[in-house]
């Protein structure tokens, strides 16, 4: 998501990891990496918890979950991995995001659109 974070702003998303590492950790990652996006500590699993995502004592922990929200709040795309591996692709979560934007009667995206 990093390589394609411009194409998620230009549709005005915003791309938010949480992880279960504690914020020292989350940090040094952020920044050795340059990762453009929000970042959140969780290490307690409250926020993971609320959404569900999977423990898979096999899969090495925590399963990737992908969600896409529209401007209201509303979860329009939900993607709970099976592996480390099984991760929607950026086009697929883009497309996601278009489609939110455009459906859930978000002014700052329909402005978007109209000026292309």
């Amino acid at each position: 998501m990093r390589d394609e974070y411009r194409a998620f702003s230009a549709l005005g998303a915003e791309i938010v990891v949480v992880t279960r590492h504690g914020r020292d950790r989350m940090r040094e990652y952020w920044e050795k990496e340059r990762l453009p996006f929000v970042g959140v500590a969780d290490p307690e699993g409250k926020i993971t918890s609320r959404f569900a995502q999977q423990w898979k004592l096999l899969g090495l922990g925590r399963m990737p979950a992908q969600f896409v929200l529209d401007c209201r709040g509303e979860i329009t795309l939900v993607h709970y991995s099976e592996s480390m591996a099984d991760i929607l692709p950026n086009e697929a979560v883009l497309e996601a995001v278009r489609s939110a934007s455009l459906s859930g009667g978000c002014p700052e995206a329909e402005a978007r659109a109209d000026s292309r």
